[in-house]
């Protein structure tokens, strides 16, 4: 027990590491880098860096778990969280503020949450070790435990589910949020463009965590759990409710209905897309 607990000590301690890396680039003025200034996009207002801190600290901490329960050799492992990563929490919010915001410094906020994501993901494995493990044949067997027409089947429905879900959830939440587009203070997608931004979210999500499914050693509930966590973390909590571009009710409603979202959808991610009974070697 009392070495259980040391070893939790020292988890938390490593992760707050990460999260205090995570503040000091926050605070880093890029605009002035990048020779322009923005409304949009600047150092991270000081009022959000005790939350930086501390959703960082607990993102670190759950990849530590994460790392440790993929059967994978460490730059698999490295290139497996980095890519869940960055796609998640930089590239699907940034490429949204992009398409619902005016004059959206896309390219230098891009690059900033690239050296974020690589910062924190490099302390992270060098914070904690891992054994370097085996993939030999684990993807070969993971697409061999079902039949090509399941698989496509499964990709389909899991697409189709993620749609459906996003519009519920607008329209639970345009009585609060719409007059915000009334306002002009975001654009108005059109209904393919919405339909578009949809899908290709959800197929990113799928890739980035169909390798942890292939990997993971442990328990699917696990998985699940893990997933769950760290995909909120990432996502709605830090990719939308901590956005200072967001006006902060839309923060505060968005964030909460995608967080849902998120845990939902990781079960159903899970569930229909973990292996098949069969596996071939």
């Amino acid at each position: 027990m009392s070495n259980k607990m040391n070893k939790n000590l020292k988890d938390i301690f490593k992760s707050s590491l990460v999260g205090i890396l995570a503040v000091i680039i926050s605070i880093i003025p890029f605009e002035r880098i990048f020779g322009g200034s923005s409304e949009l996009f600047g150092a991270m207002p000081t009022i959000y860096l005790l939350p930086i801190f501390l959703i960082y600290t607990s993102i670190a901490f759950v990849y530590s778990k994460i790392k440790n329960n993929l059967k994978v050799s460490k730059q698999g492992a490295f290139f497996i969280i980095f890519s869940f990563n960055f796609i998640i929490s930089a590239f699907l919010p940034l490429i949204e503020g992009e398409i619902y915001l005016e004059n959206f410094p896309f390219l230098p906020a891009l690059f900033t949450e690239f050296i974020l994501s690589l910062a924190i993901v490099l302390l992270i494995f060098y914070l904690w070790k891992q054994d370097d493990n085996r993939e030999a044949g684990q993807v070969k067997s993971y697409f061999a435990s079902r039949s090509v027409i399941s698989w496509i089947w499964r990709v389909i429905v899991v697409m189709l589910l993620f749609y459906i879900l996003t519009m519920i959830i607008g329209i639970i939440s345009m009585p609060i949020t719409g007059h915000f587009l009334e306002q002009g203070i975001m654009k108005v997608p059109s209904m393919l463009t919405l339909f578009s931004i949809t899908i290709s979210r959800s197929f990113a999500y799928m890739l980035v965590t169909i390798p942890l499914i292939i990997f993971w050693k442990s328990s699917k509930k696990e998985l699940f759990l893990y997933l769950a966590l760290i995909a909120s973390l990432i996502y709605p909590i830090l990719g939308d409710t901590l956005a200072p571009f967001w006006p902060a009710l839309y923060r505060l409603v968005d964030g909460t209905l995608l967080t849902l979202h998120t845990i939902i959808m990781s079960w159903l991610y899970v569930k229909i897309l973990w292996k098949g009974d069969l596996v071939l070697n």
